[in-house]
């Protein structure tokens, strides 16, 4: 968690504006509806979640569960190599969801995240970083427009 509130912190300096004291990271258990925040949040961002189809129906509930009705999903996948993640972005178009974009991260999203900024603990955790295309998909409930 603390290098999930580092990346919140550096990143939420960019384009001149300090958004970073108004987002919150949070570990949630995503079986258990007790340990979500109480309120439905405006945007949840999701990275590299889906690695087994089996997994799409709770990570849409839980996206369906936190997010208020103009919510935002900000996810980002590799392009290829991750079972279940077209079901999913079929299954998040067809549920009151609309992709407002689906584009190619910038060079930016493969730089080493890690506070520490030691580059052999980024190889050894994220060594696809180097070598993978990323998409970025967002997605806006249809009350949103």
């Amino acid at each position: 968690m603390s290098n999930l509130r580092h990346n919140i912190d550096i990143n939420g300096k960019q384009g001149g504006e300090n958004w970073s004291t108004r987002v919150t990271a949070a570990s949630i258990d995503w079986g258990d509806e007790s340990t979500w925040p109480a309120d439905k949040v405006d945007v949840v961002i999701g990275s590299d979640l889906i690695y087994q189809s089996s997994i799409v129906p709770l990570l849409r509930k839980v996206v369906t569960g936190l997010l208020g009705k103009q919510g935002t999903f900000l996810y980002v996948a590799p392009d290829t190599g991750r079972d279940g993640l077209p079901e999913f972005i079929a299954v998040m178009k067809g549920e009151g969801f609309h992709c407002e974009e689906e584009i190619i991260a910038p060079p930016s999203y493969c730089a080493n995240p890690l506070k520490s900024g030691d580059e052999e603990d980024c190889f050894l955790h994220f060594h696809e970083l180097a070598s993978t295309t990323y998409i970025l998909y967002t997605f806006c409930r249809s009350s949103c427009r």
